[in-house]
């Protein structure tokens, strides 16, 4: 089980991203799949990454 990942953003002109290590995504405690809408928010000094609830998705 992989419950933390080492990562760095990237930036390519005005586009950034944040690529995570597949043994972290596959990790069957991994919460989002491929194509789901997320949303993030700064909370303090953290981003948080969390599944969009909307009832519209």
């Amino acid at each position: 089980m992989t419950g933390q990942a080492n990562v760095k953003i990237y930036a390519v002109k005005s586009r950034h991203s944040i690529n995570l290590p597949s043994d972290f995504v596959r990790d069957s405690a991994f919460p989002f799949r491929v194509g789901e809408e997320l949303v993030a928010r700064i909370d303090g000094d953290k981003v948080v990454i969390e599944k969009n609830n909307r009832i519209d998705n």
